[in-house]
């Protein structure tokens, strides 16, 4: 039996973000997708004030943020990468030792709320701090319905398999991280606990002996950042079968370069989008496929057959992202059998004004012009968990 019906006058439906109009979803107990009904749409949108014109797109994915560190926010405007986040004297790990934990906490459930109202319903967090840096996440979450992979990061070797089983996986914020002595130690425990393993790669420089070791080994599931990789080391993530996200405003703002977009694209390497550190970046994911997108009309310039649509683009925070994470069962679209995880964008707001509207330009309009305040309601479960006031 189902629990609830929503409606919504059009859609972005499936793996393939196929438009849809006259848009039903019936929803069953556990939140998720029972049945969908539908029309085909076989004309222009029609855009009047009274039709409710509301589009449905699936909850984007934050593949890759820091949510602790939103307390700190620009606090590290124009310092290097390394003043900020490196581990263990950044300035980031000095003020999370620092501050006291209510503050740490206030500043998650806002960069929450802000996540909800960016369409955002599920993120995975690099959880600094061990065992009591997950236990705090988990603690300001508490009555939070917004779907999480907190990937955590030992202190030491004693902390290894405690943190795998506490954590949904391990986040390392380097391959120097694992070494002769703990190498054995992760793959067993990841081996047990059937866990993902990310870690930060070349992102401000191309360490040639770290990259082949880390490939070499294969222990790493997905790659976060490779700002600085060539060809052959994105070769590599295809032979190990390795997810990649990428993380462009966030590198374009410590100065460290452009990812290899061309190289990626030429692969097609299937790639995910995060924000990164919330201490210098916002969590708009719709900002961040803009930015994305430009630095892409440069770098491919060269090639047309490199261009990217704008259905690529919202792959990389919805269809791609579920992949990276193995989740996409559950989810990443708006599917049978999937959670009822979406939001809507009223279609009437000035800012998406247009004379013609098809399933041709929708996805071209949505992407690059949707703002935070075009998002009018956010659903997790087919529960509401934001609503614009």
């Amino acid at each position: 039996m189902a629990k609830k019906n929503l409606f919504s006058r059009y859609a972005l439906l499936g793996e393939d973000l196929e438009l849809k109009q006259n848009v039903n979803l019936e929803i069953d107990q556990s939140g998720k997708i029972r049945d969908i009904s539908y029309d085909n749409l076989n004309k222009n949108l029609e855009i009047l004030p009274d039709d409710h014109p509301s589009l449905i797109i699936p909850g984007f994915i934050n593949s890759h943020v820091h949510i602790g560190d939103s307390f700190a926010k620009e606090l590290g405007f124009n310092k290097e990468l390394s003043e900020i986040v490196a581990p263990p004297f950044g300035l980031k790990h000095k003020l999370l030792r620092q501050i006291n934990q209510d503050i740490i906490i206030k500043g998650i459930q806002n960069a929450v709320l802000e996540m909800l109202s960016n369409g955002i319903t599920f993120f995975i967090d690099f959880r600094e701090g061990g065992k009591e840096g997950v236990n705090l996440l988990r603690k300001a979450l508490t009555d939070n319905s917004i779907n999480n992979l907190i990937l955590g990061r030992f202190m030491d070797e004693s902390e290894i398999e405690s943190v795998f089983d506490l954590a949904d996986g391990v986040g390392l914020s380097s391959y120097k991280q694992i070494n002769s002595t703990n190498k054995k130690l992760i793959v067993s425990a990841k081996q047990k606990f059937k866990k993902i393993v990310a870690c930060h790669c070349a992102e401000n420089n191309r360490n040639i002996n770290l990259i082949d070791e880390m490939f070499n080994d294969n222990i790493i599931d997905v790659i976060i950042h490779g700002t600085k990789f060539v060809a052959k080391d994105l070769e590599k993530i295809i032979k190990n079968n390795q997810s990649l996200v990428l993380c462009p405003r966030c590198n374009g703002y410590f100065g460290v370069g452009f990812p290899p977009i061309s190289e990626i694209l030429r692969l097609k390497i299937p790639i995910s989008l995060g924000t990164d550190n919330l201490m210098v970046n916002n969590t708009d994911l719709f900002e961040e496929i803009r930015y994305f997108y430009r630095i892409s009309r440069v770098l491919c310039s060269y090639d047309k057959e490199l261009q990217l649509t704008s259905k690529d683009l919202l792959k990389m925070v919805t269809i791609n992202a579920a992949k990276s994470f193995n989740i996409e069962n559950e989810f990443g679209s708006i599917s049978k059998g999937k959670f009822a995880d979406f939001f809507l964008v009223n279609l009437y707001d000035p800012n998406l004004f247009s004379y013609k509207l098809n399933s041709d330009n929708i996805l071209d309009l949505i992407a690059q012009r949707t703002k935070s305040e075009n998002i009018k309601k956010t659903y997790i479960k087919g529960e509401l968990v934001f609503e614009r006031k």
